[in-house]
């Protein structure tokens, strides 16, 4: 099984449905953008897109989610892959989520408009952390 988390934006608006016995699922599309310096110097951005499944009680809280907000997401890693129209390969990602959160606070927003503070701040919890306490 591979587990991810993955931290990024929604592309639109969280959609919700229920199953035939009720139970919540939400779909959600966030994309990463990641930013790389190539062998010349020069800046190179991409955008690698995630689609996000959610069931559950956790699935009524991401139905609210909207557009632009930053979210973190951690759960199962499905890759599929795809022919599309144009008769090209395609790779697609579905996380099948266990844990959903809404980071686009105010504070991190109005700041910088981002969520950089927040992501550093995780970055410096991890490395302080005691790696002694590690099981391997």
């Amino acid at each position: 099984m591979l587990r991810v988390t993955v931290m990024g934006n929604l592309g639109s608006d969280a959609e919700l449905r229920y199953s035939a016995k009720g139970t919540a699922i939400a779909q959600l599309r966030i994309a990463v953008n990641q930013v790389r310096t190539g062998p010349a110097g020069e800046r190179q951005e991409s955008t690698e897109w995630f689609r996000i499944n959610v069931a559950g009680r956790q699935a009524d809280y991401a139905g609210r989610l909207q557009k632009g907000q930053r979210v973190l997401v951690a759960g199962r890693l499905q890759i599929t892959h795809f022919q599309r129209r144009d008769e090209t390969q395609g790779t697609g990602f579905d996380v099948w989520a266990d844990e959903i959160q809404n980071v686009s606070g105010r504070t991190a927003d109005a700041e910088n408009g981002d969520g950089r503070e927040l992501v550093a701040a995780v970055a410096d919890a991890d490395r302080d952390q005691d790696l002694a306490d590690l099981p391997f």
